[in-house]
């Protein structure tokens, strides 16, 4: 039987959810002040893209690589709302100053790639060596014939596999992974809701599950197991690195193959398909966790931006009020009003409330001043003004904090902005072709 599925999907980022429909991406996170902030953009539908993007097994390669791009740039984002909360250490000001890089984006970077190293160690060059032990230890003749090939790669299948799950259930024990695995749940009960046509409350998501048919978890699990067979077929060479070479250079196969697979199991529900399913629907149990419902307001937030984008392409793109480079607010300042520097700093000056002479101890810069600073460049905001407001910020500040306003303060208006709003209508249900949770 063919069931109804909808055209969104989506990922937990840090303290939040981002949504993805036809032509659109939506990631909604709660910042350390309570707010939901969105940040939204459209991109190009699967139907526009090259020929490679819908051709089948191949759009499965594609498809992986853009959605890990995307993935991974969301993660960062998401975690830099919570960055341009802080005031900016002395530490972090020096290393803006010095190196013209801002430090939480390259601390980011390099877990990424920590992360991207200890996957390969984990999961491809540590099954590979255990075996090559066991190996060596019983002084198995891989030589000797096929079969004892095929069996020496199904065993480096079944210790990865146990690695993959021993790895997930670790990590489900650390706190901020838990919060991030409900998150998860919430954006799995969002997505059900809509598709049993409920309407898109908190207390009607809430009923549904946390287990969902398309989400990545099973997809990993899918890659797991058709990469036991691939593997399997490949022989066996003596030489660890040269094995190791290979799996590595299988990967988009195992890929492309693992997504045509799930994309034809999420189009039916029987018992044949229920029993396929199920191993990887109960990894989910690990993956996910029973979301509060501030955090499934969290993801209805970010379906609904998603919704109303697919639905009207002339809605505007929403963004983050994240801290910006100095150095980098100047520059593009500057080329604003035509290379006319004077004329920059004073713009700036005044949106920060600060001396000319004390530009040169910021270090950070809120995006929502920046586009206060375009504002009076354009000639469309009037900098007396803005400066006036921003001097009252201060002080309204000052007065919470029970401090005194510090004009001299190191980074004025690095930490005053307006937090980004969405404001977002249900479009109408449709039945599209599945994107990857």
């Amino acid at each position: 039987m063919r069931k109804r599925s909808s055209s969104i999907g989506g990922q937990a980022v840090i303290e939040g959810v981002m949504m993805r429909g036809e032509r659109s991406i939506a990631t909604a996170v709660r910042d350390e002040k309570g707010n939901i902030v969105v940040e939204s953009k459209y991109v190009k539908p699967t139907k526009d893209k090259n020929f490679l993007f819908r051709t089948p097994f191949l759009r499965g390669i594609f498809n992986f690589v853009s959605t890990m791009f995307v993935g991974v740039g969301t993660l960062l984002r998401s975690g830099e709302v919570f960055d341009g909360e802080t005031q900016p250490s002395k530490a972090e000001q020096w290393f803006a100053k010095t190196f013209k890089l801002d430090v939480f984006s390259v601390v980011m970077a390099f877990a990424v790639v920590l992360g991207v190293a200890l996957s390969l160690v984990l999961f491809y060059f540590l099954p590979q060596l255990i075996v090559t032990g066991i190996e060596e230890l019983f002084r198995i003749d891989t030589s000797a014939n096929i079969g004892v090939q095929i069996g020496m790669n199904l065993l480096e299948g079944a210790i990865r596999m146990l690695i993959f799950v021993g790895y997930i259930a670790l990590t489900a024990l650390m706190k901020d992974v838990r919060r991030t695995y409900m998150y998860h749940g919430a954006e799995h009960k969002t997505i059900s809701c809509y598709e049993h046509g409920l309407e898109l409350t908190v207390e009607n998501a809430q009923k549904m599950t946390t287990i969902h048919d398309r989400c990545g978890t099973t997809f990993m699990f899918i890659t797991m197991v058709i990469s036991v067979l691939v593997f399997s077929l490949t022989g066996w060479s003596e030489q660890l690195w040269l094995r190791l070479v290979l799996r590595l250079a299988l990967i988009p196969v195992v890929a492309g193959i693992s997504y045509e697979i799930l994309k034809f199991l999420a189009k039916f529900d029987n018992k044949f398909v229920r029993m396929l399913k199920a191993p990887g629907l109960a990894l989910q149990k690990l993956t996910t966790r029973q979301p509060q419902d501030d955090m499934v307001e969290v993801a209805i937030a970010a379906f609904k931006t998603v919704q109303a984008m697919d639905a009207d392409p002339n809605l505007p793109e929403l963004r983050f009020d994240t801290k910006l480079l100095f150095h980098k607010v100047e520059k593009e300042m500057v080329e604003l009003c035509g290379g006319d520097t004077a004329r920059a700093h004073a713009i700036m000056s005044a949106v920060l409330a600060v001396n000319e002479e004390e530009l040169t101890k910021v270090s950070h810069i809120k995006s929502s001043k920046l586009e206060l600073m375009k504002a009076i460049a354009r000639g469309e905001a009037d900098p007396d003004a803005e400066r006036a407001k921003a001097e009252e910020e201060k002080r309204a500040e000052a007065r919470q904090s029970g401090e005194k306003t510090d004009a001299s303060d190191d980074d004025e208006g690095a930490n005053v902005g307006t937090d980004a709003q969405t404001n977002t209508e249900d479009a109408d249900k449709s039945d599209g072709s599945e994107s990857g949770e």
